[in-house]
């Protein structure tokens, strides 16, 4: 069935009645996804069945996520394997689709179990506005504080946000250490960089306006950066993947803000591919797991979050270079451990609403396009 691009809607009265252009975006995305290649393109669902005990009765549990089914596949197979008398179903749905689904099941059945996003906004929302369960897991003292929100919200993953440079095209001074480096770099050697970096484009992507804020909250010298990639002509994308792309291919030199997950996963592949821990700061992003008041399955729905935060949901997710959440566990990372200190987790709090808002969104991309264009 074709799923419809929907206004979100707001229950706050202080927020914007109107979806963030970089969340309608992803919702147009999705419906031409399906004019062109039908119906499955939005959300395409999957029996995962990686159990022994299949042709036993069982029971379904509804998973829906932004994460590839590829990166949780191990994940989902072990909780089975613990549960046999579960089979999950996961489904790969758009953030707004997750956000408008919950909203619209609001004191009914609905049709997922649990919701897993990396959209921290729009999770953080649902919570606050009462369409999560509330939930202590068991689980919940074995993680940081700054991964849960008034057990109603969980963040499950911990993942770098990094620098990404071309090993072969890049070396030695050239690459950079920090922010501060990054930005001297670009200073000093703008011929080397004109036109061969590359950031996310906050005005069309939730997840890198949510880095290039919280950039800001750390250290006001983010415009002094900003400035500087706007004079060396950075080229500005959707997602973490083309740049990733680009700058293993050679076609750019370096990338910044890129979700750190994906980059450590294609550098286990790639020789060409570098990955800098800034070691002046380095935030990390969580995937935020909840329970919709609506699930049909609430109390296999509280075993899979349990699941998702124990040392063996943890260790699979790690297993992806997802990181983990939970303090007795370190990630096994070269450069990461070495950068520990100056980690800045991006806390499940109220806070992550705040450009949600229209008129503080635009008057922040507002600086942002000044800073860009400054000469």
């Amino acid at each position: 069935m074709l799923h419809e691009v929907k206004r979100l809607r707001i229950v706050h009265a202080n927020l914007s009645p109107r979806l963030p252009a970089y969340h309608r975006a992803a919702g147009l995305c999705g419906l031409v996804l399906y004019l062109l290649f039908g119906a499955t393109a939005p959300r395409a669902e999957t029996l995962v069945d990686g159990n022994a005990n299949a042709g036993r009765p069982q029971v379904h549990l509804a998973v829906h996520g932004t994460t590839d089914r590829s990166e949780v596949a191990d994940l989902l197979t072990e909780f089975m394997n613990r549960n046999p008398d579960v089979l999950v179903q996961y489904s790969k749905v758009l953030s707004t689709d997750l956000f408008d689904d919950a909203v619209k099941h609001s004191g009914t059945k609905g049709t997922a179990d649990v919701i897993w996003s990396s959209s921290m906004d729009l999770q953080i929302k649902l919570a606050n506005d009462g369409y999560a369960a509330e939930y202590r897991s068991p689980e919940a003292d074995g993680i940081f504080d700054w991964a849960r929100w008034k057990d109603r919200a969980y963040g499950v993953t911990a993942e770098p946000v990094v620098i990404v440079y071309n090993k072969r095209l890049l070396q030695g001074g050239l690459v950079p250490k920090d922010h501060a480096d990054l930005l001297r770099l670009l200073t000093d050697h703008l011929a080397v960089f004109r036109g061969k970096i590359a950031t996310y484009d906050p005005e069309l992507s939730g997840t890198g306006l949510l880095f290039i804020t919280q950039d800001v909250r750390v250290t006001t010298q983010t415009w002094k950066l900003v400035a500087a990639m706007g004079q060396a002509g950075v080229k500005l994308y959707a997602s973490s993947d083309p740049m990733i792309n680009r700058v293993s291919s050679g076609e750019l030199l370096l990338a910044y803000n890129v979700l750190g997950s994906y980059a450590l996963e294609r550098a286990k592949h790639d020789p060409d591919l570098g990955v800098v821990f800034p070691s002046d700061y380095m935030l990390l992003l969580s995937r935020i797991a909840l329970i919709p008041q609506s699930a049909p399955q609430p109390e296999l729905a509280r075993r899979f979050v349990d699941f998702l935060l124990s040392r063996g949901g943890q260790t699979a997710l790690a297993g992806h270079s997802l990181g983990s959440v939970r303090d007795d566990m370190k990630p096994a990372i070269p450069g990461y451990v070495d950068a520990a200190k100056a980690l800045r987790p991006i806390a499940l709090s109220i806070d992550l609403m705040t450009y949600l808002d229209q008129a503080k969104r635009q008057r922040f991309l507002k600086d942002w396009r000044e800073s860009l264009q400054a000469r």
